[in-house]
């Protein structure tokens, strides 16, 4: 008698296993070949998609026309979009003024900021309201002195802000060149037919400082920079890092854990008299003396200062006559 005949019951649950598992293979076997297949469809359709997206427009009558149609509908929405921005914006005027007399106008205004911040606000030795170079040269032109006495006004404002905010030390300013300070070369003029430019909506100015001051005064200088009462210029903070100057906590000695402990030889005051209610007999009551609790709590981390990098923008909305 064979071993099949013997144990009929595990023999039929082999079976049936290996059965099982071989038309499971065989359905994996056909589930992968359909994914393979549609795998490299979809391959094929997303680099037919690539290539079409990255075919250059044919220049064709129609074709250019619609890009004009289009280039003008956006510059329309630019324009509305720049009478919005300039309503939002204060007015500050810039008069003119000659390259000495911008050079002038700096030497007194860093001379002012020096007597403001005074003994409150330390300031770097070399302290030149990031217009170091024109301590010692002209700038290129009348032109370019009016544009920068503008942006000397924008960077003492924030200076100002920063004393007024109780800022304890000022360790480093910084600022970007216009692109008239570079030399930058005018526009190239636009060929017949060939679309207008997008046109610009915003002017960016960048200011970088490093302050060292409170928790409190760090408060109030981002408040003050994001406030158009304070700043008449359109500030933007933009980037803050903050690094504490204690990189650990405080050990146990110094926070002076002795101050924890109730006093002990206080004296016990008199107990106070309550006065009978109405209705009630007169009877003197008292209550037992609430002694003063001692106190429970020290201040462990929030009262040391902070060294914060900031980046500050000056954005100015341009109008369409100044495109």
């Amino acid at each position: 008698m064979s071993w099949i005949q013997q144990n009929k019951a595990p023999a039929a649950i082999i079976g049936v296993s290996v059965a099982g598992a071989a038309g499971l293979g065989f359905m994996l076997f056909q589930s992968w070949t359909g994914f393979s297949g549609k795998l490299e469809e979809f391959n094929m359709l997303n680099s037919s998609i690539a290539g079409l997206n990255s075919a250059v427009l044919a220049p064709t009558p129609e074709n250019l026309a619609l890009k004009q149609r289009l280039v003008g509908d956006f510059t329309n929405e630019a324009g509305r979009l720049q009478t919005v921005l300039t309503t939002l914006q204060r007015d500050v005027k810039v008069e003119s003024i000659s390259d000495t007399g911008f050079q002038a106008k700096l030497k007194t205004r860093i001379a002012e900021i020096r007597k403001l911040a005074g003994n409150a606000m330390g300031l770097p030795a070399e302290f030149n309201l990031a217009f170091d170079r024109y301590n010692s040269e002209l700038p290129p032109s009348n032109e370019v002195a009016t544009e920068l006495s503008g942006y000397l006004d924008a960077v003492e404002g924030i200076v100002t802000v920063m004393v007024a905010s109780g800022v304890s030390q000022l360790d480093m300013i910084e600022r970007s060149e216009l692109p008239s300070e570079k030399g930058a070369a005018a526009p190239k003029s636009r060929r017949p037919g060939q679309p207008a430019a997008a046109p610009e909506l915003v002017e960016r100015r960048q200011v970088r400082a490093m302050i060292t001051a409170d928790q409190s005064a760090l408060q109030v200088l981002l408040s003050k920079l994001a406030s158009p009462s304070e700043m008449p210029h359109f500030t933007v903070v933009r980037l803050v890092r903050i690094e504490n100057e204690r990189q650990e906590g405080p050990l146990r000695a110094e926070i002076g854990l002795h101050t924890l402990v109730p006093e002990e030889n206080a004296g016990d005051a008199p107990p106070p008299v309550v006065a009978p209610a109405d209705g009630q007999e007169q009877e003197n009551k008292t209550i037992a003396a609430v002694k003063p609790a001692g106190q429970d709590a020290v201040n462990v981390l929030g009262e040391e200062k902070l060294r914060a990098y900031l980046e500050i923008d000056l954005v100015s909305f341009k109008t369409t006559a100044s495109r």
